[in-house]
């Protein structure tokens, strides 16, 4: 069964007949469109919609170059600051007009009175339930995708580290890590690299120009966006030691350990986890989620002495 097959059932089983989806992440999962995007939080926009009756997606491109090979032009409607020219496209979107409960992936005040004059007889509801279930499910493409993003985000992360010395400025390293990110084919990162000082546990994202002083412990943070997959990694080194490797955190290896087959999401958190699924972006995984074979964790710890992210693929 497709992705878009397995949206449709879930649609289905949760009376939903229309899909407004602004995350390029959840837009991906059901249209593979390949439109250039940041993984970072954006207002929201209607950007893909799937409509249940037809099993039709729509796309907001200006060009069919981001989309698969056969894609039907005509489920294309054009990028534009215009509302009125948006909700047009919107409405002329058949099935639309007639949704009564359409599923949203976020919200601003002016996207629900958009979607409320598009649709003017639909109950908008959270389509995070339906995501969620997708989630849930392995699949092969994204899990070697993530992999892949994984190792592409390790490489930056290795050209940070082997530049870590005292006097070199963070900006410096940001620099390194775009470059080697750039270098395997990821031009545009998950989000700019972070390299900030680490005291008790504690870093920032903001960014610090100071240059590095020897024995200072740093926390170093890469996301990489590769051919549509995310993967992100975070590791306290000490300036002057890289030689001896990362810091871990107090439990981070049994942590790791019990991402196994069977295990909660809760139950990580409970264990002081940062949990949350990796594919064509960041899936906000809810604590009831049961990890089965196959499925990509982004897991992260800290402790008073050092922060750890990475990827682990549950086996």
């Amino acid at each position: 069964m497709s992705r878009l097959d397995t949206c449709l059932e879930l649609m289905t089983r949760d009376g939903v007949d229309a899909l407004f989806l602004g995350r390029e992440a959840n837009a991906r999962t059901v249209s593979d469109a390949a439109r250039l995007w940041l993984a970072g939080t954006r207002v929201f926009s209607p950007g893909c919609v799937v409509v249940r009756s037809s099993g039709a997606v729509h796309v907001l491109s200006n060009t069919d170059a981001v989309v698969p090979a056969g894609f039907p032009i005509e489920r294309l409607y054009g990028v534009t600051w215009n509302p009125e020219k948006l909700l047009a496209s919107l409405a002329a979107i058949e099935g639309v007009q007639s949704s009564r409960r359409i599923a949203v992936d976020g919200m601003t005040p002016a996207a629900l009175a958009l979607i409320t004059r598009a649709a003017p007889n639909a109950e908008i509801v959270d389509a995070g339930p339906i995501f969620a279930r997708m989630w849930a499910i392995p699949e092969a493409a994204k899990t070697a995708g993530v992999a892949r993003a994984k190792e592409t985000a390790e490489a930056a992360m290795a050209a940070m580290v082997d530049a870590l010395d005292a006097g070199v400025r963070p900006a410096t390293l940001r620099g390194i890590a775009a470059e080697a990110l750039a270098a395997r084919g990821a031009p545009t990162p998950a989000f700019e690299a972070v390299a900030s000082p680490s005291v008790d546990g504690e870093s920032t994202w903001l960014p610090v120009e100071r240059p590095f002083e020897s024995g200072e412990p740093v926390a170093l943070r890469v996301g990489a966006l590769h051919d549509g997959f995310e993967a992100s990694l975070a590791c306290t080194f000490v300036v002057g030691d890289t030689a001896g490797g990362p810091r871990s955190p107090v439990g981070w290896d049994d942590l790791v350990r019990a991402c196994a087959p069977g295990t909660r999401v809760d139950e990580l958190r409970e264990r002081g986890a940062v949990v949350w699924g990796l594919g064509r972006g960041v899936e906000p995984w809810p604590d009831e989620l049961v990890l089965v074979p196959g499925l990509a964790v982004a897991l992260e710890l800290r402790d008073d002495t050092a922060l750890c992210q990475d990827v682990i693929r549950v086996a």
